[in-house]
């Protein structure tokens, strides 16, 4: 038989609600224990300095460990700092990505004043990656944490594949995993003609006084201004003896105290060399001679605008003729050397002694100025404009466009291993000279010591002849990406953009 609505209303209680469960006293715990656990932290936090580091993700770097109790010069609310802030949008509880990360960036170039990274090249969603410093930079990870260590993993994450990065094809690799050759490619800048304008031989020039073997005219110290012979003089050298150059004749890393051999005395100033200068590291041997000058004329000053020339000239010649000291009309000994000819040799032509005027003299200097520049770069146009810091460097001072090599840390190696190409050639062929070719080995030179610490050292640097080279350098480095790469290119502040 049917159940009828009124006997089925007999059957349920209809103060069920009332009733209290096993259920209902288990929440009721639960509440209880959650309440009190909330007060004893809360009294924790608040009671002493082991609590307040509940307050924080952990201590900042000590760059930024001034102000480490103001948190609100970096944090606001619903504004995450963080790697993954350009993903995190979730408008409805208020947090925008693209107002995120102009907080980020706004906060941090308050006082890191820096560019970015090729940000015109890049697509609208990598931007806002460039954007973002906690990416690369994470704090609160300890005092002795390094901020400006970053990850391989990080840099591969765009390079890896640069196309879907850059609105237009890259103009580098754009497949950079690792610092192999296979996974990183040549260095770009040993793929691009020498930049350099000027002609010179660092084989001939470090021969025994600067000239092939078996032929005459070598430089020798007694050819040199007095004041200047004990800088190139060997030990046990007179005189007499072939003027010998090596690399530190020319190169000096910048802000190397003479004969220190510290690290701590180099810092960041070790890293480059100074630029070669005519005055200092060419005049003793190649001082401009006009022909009529003596031993007290004033010399004839380099890359200055012909006028002034023309005037030292006409002084030059009026005044060994006053002084009686003009030379003799048919002589034809040269006791000055002339670039890359030396001394010893009649002049071809006219003698020396035959220059009686400035248009001749003026010849026979920019004669000698084609020994080294090509006739673009001696014209009063290219002089002007190289005095007043408006033309490309002749030689440029740093050779890499987008890494770094410091020579203060590498100061143990000889020069011959990474620039192999400027030294003497056992061979009949005469080697390159450097407007040819930049005389920089690739990165096959470096990969030996900077690889994976789970690699062995390759049989290459164990052979005797670069274990001589190395001079007890190291072989094994890091291979971390920002030892040589600078994120920030140096120029003007970034506008963050909004």
């Amino acid at each position: 038989m049917r159940e009828t609505g009124k006997q089925r209303s007999q059957r349920i209680q209809i103060d069920y609600y009332r009733r209290r469960g096993g259920l209902h006293r288990f929440r009721t715990l639960c509440i209880a224990v959650g309440g009190i656990a909330a007060v004893l932290y809360a009294c924790f936090v608040l009671a002493g300095a082991a609590g307040k580091s509940h307050l924080s993700t952990g201590p900042v770097a000590i760059a930024h460990a001034s102000f480490e109790n103001d948190c609100k010069l970096c944090h606001q609310n619903f504004t995450p700092i963080s790697s993954d802030a350009s993903s995190l949008d979730i408008k409805p509880i208020g947090v925008n990505a693209t107002k995120s990360i102009q907080h980020i960036e706004t906060a941090c170039q308050s006082c890191h004043q820096v560019g970015s990274h090729y940000r015109e090249t890049m697509r609208a969603e990598a931007k806002l990656v460039d954007q973002n410093c906690a990416g690369c930079h994470v704090d609160h990870q300890g005092r002795d944490h390094d901020l400006s260590l970053v990850t391989n993993e990080r840099c591969a994450s765009c390079h890896a594949d640069l196309s879907s990065v850059c609105s237009a094809a890259p103009t580098v690799n754009a497949n950079v995993v690792a610092f192999t050759k296979a996974d990183h490619g040549d260095f770009a800048s040993l793929q691009k003609p020498d930049p350099g304008v000027v002609k010179f031989d660092h084989a001939q020039h470090m021969r025994p006084g600067q000239v092939d073997a078996g032929q005459r005219g070598e430089m020798t110290l007694a050819m040199l201004d007095e004041s200047l012979r004990d800088r190139y003089r060997g030990e046990g050298q007179d005189d007499s003896a072939a003027v010998q150059l090596d690399c530190g004749s020319c190169h000096q890393m910048v802000g190397n105290p003479s004969g220190a051999n510290t690290m701590a005395s180099d810092g960041e100033l070790g890293r480059y060399m100074a630029p070669v200068s005519f005055e200092q590291h060419c005049s003793a041997c190649h001082s401009m001679n006009s022909g009529a000058a003596t031993a007290d004329t004033t010399p004839i000053p380099h890359a200055v605008p012909w006028s002034k020339v023309d005037l030292l000239l006409a002084a030059t010649i009026d005044g060994v003729r006053a002084t009686g000291q003009a030379r003799s009309p048919r002589g034809d000994a040269r006791t000055v050397a002339v670039p890359g000819e030396g001394v010893g040799k009649p002049a071809t032509g006219e003698s020396v002694s035959s220059i009686v005027d400035v248009r001749l003299a003026r010849e026979r200097v920019q004669s000698q100025c084609l020994k080294c520049h090509d006739q673009a770069s001696v014209t009063d146009e290219a002089i002007r404009a190289s005095l007043g810091n408006q033309s490309a460097e002749m030689i440029p001072s740093r050779w890499f466009e987008h890494g770094i090599y410091d020579h203060a840390a590498h100061r143990r190696i000889d020069c011959k291993y990474c620039h192999e190409a400027a030294y003497n050639s056992d061979t009949a062929a005469k080697p390159a000279t450097d407007q040819d070719v930049v005389m920089i080995a690739g990165i096959q030179s470096c990969t030996g010591c900077h690889r994976d610490s789970e690699l062995p050292t390759p049989a290459s640097l164990a052979s005797s002849e670069t274990v001589s080279l190395l001079g007890g350098q190291p072989t094994w480095a890091s291979d971390r990406c920002t030892l040589c790469h600078r994120y920030h290119p140096p120029g003007a502040v970034t506008k963050v953009e909004r």
